[in-house]
């Protein structure tokens, strides 16, 4: 097991929340709305200079970000057109709600067209793909086709490259994903199809990526080498077994003084809580993941919370645990 104070170190070093904007964050209050800043804010996974294709960078969002600051906050003192939005978007899975807040940023971003969004490339009756976002942005030449993802990856060694990073289902793989992206979804805008399925007043496109997210690595090592290929920006945490969590004496019940267990639709922005039935010391949190496990397979997300000066608990942690098993077992793996 690593030394306490090695790990402690180590989870002291790592990048979380949204360190670019940290202000921003301490004055948003209402979920969803700090969903869609911190979804903005969240660097890209993939190092811009390894991709071998056009990205929204992290230098872009960061910048219409701050140009948004104000707009933000009067969002947040009155979200009721954001949430009217994402109940019209029927947005229950993750990647649909990370995609309805997009749509929202963009028809509500100065100086963009939103063309099409979701917008099906058939031939004949047969559906061939989707374009995500057909889109025109200020600062980009030229119309943007966007093809977007917001995801979840666990590395699991040994080796260093893209297939050892594993989604809690591990059928999904960043190494798949981003080849999905890059042969698949990217390119099909350039084909005879794709352009004959764009909007009439676009006549070409901009293919270019948007791959954020988390990366979570092993608590037992107490470090994360990097990965060739991945941003070194990147927002990260860290994952256990089951088994390990209720270990006594485990690490994780060093590293804060509060947790929380997180729904699907809080894992994209960092957690601010201020309702103490939602926080959990150590043993309870240790028993709400026993009895989890004792009848599921399905990996939660924990966030590590400490009070912050304006009486906030704030995330400042968070691990995935997944079932004994995994990814062996996992779909895919």
């Amino acid at each position: 097991m690593v030394p306490m104070p090695k790990l402690q170190a180590m989870v002291a070093a790592q990048p979380r929340g949204a360190p670019r904007a940290p202000a921003l964050w301490n004055e948003l209050v209402d979920p969803d709305v700090r969903a869609l800043a911190a979804l903005i804010a969240s660097p890209l996974l993939i190092a811009e200079a390894s991709a071998p294709i056009a990205t929204l960078t992290d230098a872009w969002r960061i910048e219409s970000l701050r140009l948004r600051h104000r707009w933000l906050l009067d969002l947040d003192a009155a979200p009721q057109r954001l949430r009217e939005h994402l109940a019209a978007s029927n947005a229950r899975q993750l990647g649909r709600y990370a995609e309805a807040l997009w749509r929202f940023w963009f028809a509500n971003l100065p100086g963009a067209r939103l063309h099409a969004a979701g917008l099906p490339v058939k031939d004949a009756m047969a559906v061939r793909g989707e374009f995500d976002f057909i889109v025109s942005l200020p600062g980009l030449a030229e119309v943007q086709h966007l093809e977007m993802a917001y995801k979840f990856y666990l590395y699991c060694p040994p080796g260093d490259d893209f297939s050892r990073l594993f989604g809690p289902n591990a059928a999904d793989r960043l190494d798949r994903k981003w080849q999905h992206m890059l042969d698949v979804q990217l390119p099909l805008s350039q084909t005879a199809l794709g352009r004959a399925a764009l909007p009439h007043e676009v006549d070409s496109v901009t293919p270019r990526a948007c791959l954020q997210g988390w990366l979570f690595y092993p608590l037992a090592a107490g470090s994360a080498a990097p990965i060739a290929g991945v941003s070194s920006a990147h927002w990260r945490g860290w994952w256990c077994r089951s088994d390990d969590w209720r270990s006594p004496g485990a690490p994780w019940t060093e590293l804060a003084h509060a947790w929380t267990l997180l729904p699907r639709r809080a894992w994209i922005a960092p957690a601010a809580i201020d309702d103490p039935e939602a926080m959990l010391a150590p043993e309870a949190c240790r028993a709400r993941i026993d009895a989890h496990f004792a009848a599921s397979s399905q990996a939660q997300l924990v966030a590590g919370l400490e009070r912050a000066p304006d009486g906030m608990w704030r995330e400042t942690v968070r691990i995935f645990v997944v079932a004994p098993h995994w990814p062996r077992g996992s779909a895919g793996a």
